[in-house]
């Protein structure tokens, strides 16, 4: 049997073998990419381990008596699997076949992971479950490697595994055993922007010395924004990174505190940033997906230690950002039609898919997907509607070209024919278009009304239909204002500058923010952006807008944006392991920086708010997953903010402001 594999014989397609970063590995370096040379330890090693040891029982039996909503039964669990493991020892072939693999690879130190066979899959990000070991010697190679397949049963590992419903799955671990490589700088990098999900961008994170000082969180990086093809840099943030994280003489890492001057420097040159963002566009074009990779360089050379694939992306059709205007106090259409007839029916976007009507009482930039309502005046709207959406979003004409080409032959006449349609003719487009789009029976008792008011209506007058819906838009205004002042009467003229959130919420804010709001307000990603934002709008638009500062009693606090979203909550500060069972369901979690050890307590929490961190440390992976607000790299949230204070946690913008201590 085969324990042990080098990189070059390795694919994709051998992730029970070589779990995912072992598979990844490999099959990058099959593909001529830069990646470190190595070898796996494969799962079979680890199971013939298990199986020589009588360990398979044991550990089944302590599993069954996990109980994964206490706590205290996965950290139980975990102890004694971990001192069974590191306790037994390894079988001998599988020592030698280690050992001859070690010489054969010429390097004093390597880095030893652990590399589940379900870690990094399309449907679930691990985010850290498992152990990374570095600057490991070959005296010292063994006694990891059992770390490594411990690992497997660490709490936030066994937690992990009954969040996703994985327990009854038979999960083994492979160990990527890789070359060190001395890193100048190193980072993460994301083939799409993770925070916005623009697929034409790549994000690079950047710190000096070794990369596990950016994938824990310990030190807030430089991040850099690049355009796709034309590789222009569109956003540079240089942090003050105070430490670095090196091998010292003794062969161990060590933190160093970096000079004044370097800590304020960037890290890589623009050159660089090129340089490297062009190799992670090789890797996502190797493995047609979008990707998260781990980079180290070396004397000048740029090195993948990893790839993943970016696990919390969207469907690529719902991400076609449509509209974008200074919002003065225009509405929508087709809503405000539909509302003047009294009733708001069914909004929904191309996927079928329900979707609530209040969001959409403000008609603003709509980010997560195109979306139709369906009104008694259905034909010429819809029409009308299909044009300007498909001219919107290419994206999504492209994906359903070929069901669409083939769904639209019914509905050809409307745009070969004139207005002059005879009222037969369009009866039976009406027909034909039930059942073109089976999605729409659902919406059938509006076809109905359509065809009722067809029975009386003049065909030649449909010309003047632009004419008359002219003068009922005018007219609108003053219909849905009175509606919304009967909501919320006190507020009666600043209704325009409310948020969705607090519309929905009826969380209202202060007559004395109204105000302020409405000497100047612009409206985009369906949050209102005021201050900074506004110097944009002026110089996008050649506009000049009025403002005013924001209210000084106010305390913000900003960092970077790792997952967007508007909520409100208490504080809860988590400054240590034994802090992570005091959170309560809806609070804030607000930490230095979250370890995998937190999983329990982030679940509760309704956002994350870190010191330290990028966008890939790991409470921005685990904010993308369980797709709640995330604000990291703050510096000084811990000290700021206490126990028990109200804030509002703005993932748009990456602000955290103070409501009332």
């Amino acid at each position: 049997m085969e324990f042990v594999r080098n990189f070059n014989k390795i694919s994709q397609n051998d992730i029970f073998l070589a779990g995912g970063k072992g598979a990844s590995l490999g099959e990058m370096t099959k593909a001529g990419l830069p990646v470190p040379p190595g070898f796996v330890i494969l799962s079979t090693a680890f199971e013939k381990f298990l199986e020589e040891t009588d360990l398979n029982v044991e550990i089944d039996s302590i599993l069954h008596s996990v109980n994964h909503k206490k706590i205290h039964t996965i950290e139980d669990a975990s102890k004694k699997i971990k001192a069974l493991i590191l306790g037994a020892r390894i079988p001998k072939d599988i020592t030698k076949e280690i050992q001859k693999f070690f010489k054969n690879l010429n390097s004093k130190y390597v880095a030893v992971r652990s590399s589940a066979t379900v870690e990094d899959s399309a449907s679930a990000a691990w985010a850290g479950q498992f152990d990374s070991y570095l600057n490991i010697t070959e005296e010292n190679l063994l006694k990891n490697v059992k770390k490594c397949w411990a690992s497997l049963f660490t709490p936030r590992a066994i937690f992990y595994r009954f969040e996703k419903d994985l327990y009854k799955q038979r999960i083994s671990v492979a160990v990527v055993v890789q070359k060190m490589v001395e890193s100048e700088a190193s980072g993460v990098a994301f083939s799409v922007h993770p925070v916005t999900q623009d697929r034409n961008q790549i994000v690079i994170e950047a710190g000096f010395g070794l990369g596990e000082a950016i994938v824990s969180g310990k030190i807030t990086p430089d991040s850099y924004v690049i355009r796709k093809k034309t590789w222009k840099i569109l956003d540079k943030n240089i942090n003050v990174k105070v430490k670095f994280l090196v091998r010292g003489h003794s062969g161990k890492n060590e933190w160093r505190v970096l000079p004044d001057e370097k800590s304020k420097q960037q890290v890589l040159a623009d050159f660089e940033i090129v340089k490297l963002a062009k190799l992670i566009v090789r890797v996502e074009n190797h493995f047609k997906f979008p990707v998260d990779i781990e980079w180290a360089k070396e004397k000048n050379q740029f090195y993948i230690i990893q790839s993943r694939p970016i696990t919390t992306l969207l469907d690529k059709v719902q991400k076609q950002a449509v509209y974008e205007k200074v919002f003065t106090r225009d509405f929508s259409l087709p809503m405000l039609q539909v509302w003047y007839k009294g009733e708001a029916y069914d909004p929904k976007p191309w996927s079928g898919k329900q979707q609530p009507f209040l969001p959409y009482i403000v008609f603003v930039r709509e980010d997560d997907t195109v979306k139709s309502y369906y009104d008694p005046r259905g034909v010429e709207w819809i029409k009308n509607h299909i044009k300007e959406s498909i001219r919107h979003d290419k994206t999504f004409l492209d994906e359903l070209e070929k069901q669409v080409n083939e769904k639209l032959k019914p509905i050809q006449p409307i745009y070969e024919s004139e207005i002059s349609l005879s009222k037969n003719k369009l009866l039976e487009f009406i027909k034909n278009f039930e059942t073109a789009y089976p999605w729409i029976e659902a919406m059938w008792w509006l076809c109905e009304m359509t065809t009722e008011e067809l029975g009386n209506l003049d065909i030649s007058s449909i010309k003047k239909l632009r004419e008359k819906t002219t003068k009922l838009s005018a007219g609108t205004d003053i219909v849905v204002r009175k509606s919304l002042m009967k909501i919320f009467p006190k507020i009666k003229d600043y209704i325009h500058v409310l948020t969705i959130e607090e519309i929905k919420t009826e969380n209202l804010p202060k007559l004395s923010e109204l105000k302020r709001r409405d000497k100047s307000f612009v409206f985009t990603q369906n949050h209102l952006y005021i201050g900074k934002n506004v110097e944009y709008i002026e110089k996008k638009y050649g506009i000049l807008l009025e403002r005013e500062s924001f209210d000084k009693d106010v305390i913000e606090i900003k960092g970077t944006v790792a997952y967007p979203g508007i909520v409100r909550g208490k504080v809860r500060r988590v400054m240590g392991h034994k802090q992570i069972s005091s959170i309560k369901d809806g609070e804030v979690l607000v930490a230095p920086m979250t370890m995998p050890d937190f999983l329990p307590a982030m679940k509760k929490a309704i956002a994350f708010v870190t010191d330290e961190g990028g966008m890939n440390c790991h409470a921005a992976i685990v904010a993308r997953e369980m797709k709640k607000p995330c604000v990291v790299g703050t510096k000084n949230a811990t000290k700021i903010l206490k126990n028990g204070d109200l804030v509002e946690v703005n993932g748009d913008k990456g602000v955290v402001r103070i409501l009332q201590r």
